[in-house]
């Protein structure tokens, strides 16, 4: 039997997290092909990872490969990721799933035919740390309902197209959909959001600032205050918690830099209690994330930790923060389909 072939569509940022997994895999799976519109990409990612075959249009890719990486901008994967899938191809698909519901749901239809797998690069839920936290939270060890926390400000990323409205969205879809998909696992179904969000950078037209709340239906609260919307080179505090009738989770910050754990700590009336994590806890979960796409193409694994509902479930949160954004008003999940 051959060795299943993987393309990689688009060679600059996120598929350079995946490619050195797939690499390692070698006696598993072939990265067999690329396709970029930046011919240079040949040059610095194709030959780099010893990728034999290279081309600007991915649809030249779709015949040659067994699955295919999508690692495109956001407003890109629907329509590589739904012919893909008509292909009936493995698909790996970089969060978010898509940039609108339109797009959404023509992946969603896509998958639903296809005879073959999607998954969605939900890395948070490989990963050693926040499975931990998860873990308490599940156990009921703070008490439910739990209000997790979460504040980042900076300049966002340096690549454009993430912070313009119609590509990538800007944080409150790009990067707190980690955080969405991530409550959604812990917490269950969510039941409505109120937004504040503005733009701030001078050259962004996407909303880059302000502060969400989502609420479940088990009563829980997801509460973000992010910005993407500083100038270069600035940043602000941070702060990531939880907070339940019953104690607390907080994460240490004086950890020695050569230090090889990191840890968080449970507060309640009657102590503390450290939870140790590897710091390579987030770079560990990339690697397990690829072992399931590697398993799910040689049929050792059917179902991903997250696919297409899951993809759903996390955009209806993001495009329903963004209209509450937009509008001050509460908007309710059951109104997002």
């Amino acid at each position: 039997m051959s060795i299943p072939r993987i393309g990689i569509i688009g060679g600059g940022g996120i598929a350079t997290s995946h490619m050195p997994q797939l690499l390692v895999r070698h006696n598993d799976v072939e990265m067999y092909a690329m396709a970029d519109i930046n011919p240079a990409v040949k040059e610095q990612q194709a030959d780099k990872f010893h990728i034999p075959h290279f081309m600007t249009d991915w649809r030249e890719l779709l015949p040659m490969v067994d699955a295919v990486a999508i690692c495109v901008p956001t407003h890109l994967h629907a329509d590589i990721a739904v012919e893909a899938l008509r292909h009936n191809k493995h698909v790996f698909l970089e969060k978010p799933l898509a940039r609108t519901m339109e797009q959404t749901k023509r992946v969603l239809g896509a998958a639903k035919e296809s005879k073959g797998t999607l998954q969605i690069g939900f890395v948070r839920r490989f990963d050693e740390e926040w499975l931990a936290f998860r873990k308490v939270i599940q156990a009921g060890r703070i008490g439910r309902p739990v209000v997790w926390r979460s504040v980042a400000a900076n300049a966002g990323p340096m690549i454009k197209w993430f912070t313009l409205d119609d590509q990538g969205g800007g944080p409150f879809i790009d990067g707190t959909i980690h955080n969405y998909d991530f409550a959604l696992y812990t917490f269950g179904p969510a039941e409505w959001v109120f937004a504040h969000l503005r733009t701030m950078g001078p050259e962004h037209t996407a909303l880059d600032t302000g502060t969400a709340t989502i609420r479940f239906a088990s009563g829980d609260e997801l509460m973000l205050a992010w910005s993407w919307g500083l100038p270069p080179k600035c940043g602000a505090d941070g702060a990531f918690d939880l907070i339940g009738p019953e104690g607390s989770m907080t994460w240490t910050r004086d950890i020695a830099q050569d230090a090889e754990d990191g840890e968080f700590v449970i507060h309640r009336e009657s102590g503390r209690e450290a939870v140790k994590f590897s710091r390579r806890a987030l770079a560990s979960a990339y690697d397990r994330q690829m072992d399931e796409f590697v398993d799910i193409i040689l049929g050792r694994a059917d179902k991903p930790r997250a696919g297409a509902s899951e993809g759903y479930e996390s955009m209806r949160i993001s495009l329903a923060v963004l209209e509450s954004g937009r509008t001050a008003k509460k908007v309710y999940l059951s109104e997002v389909t």
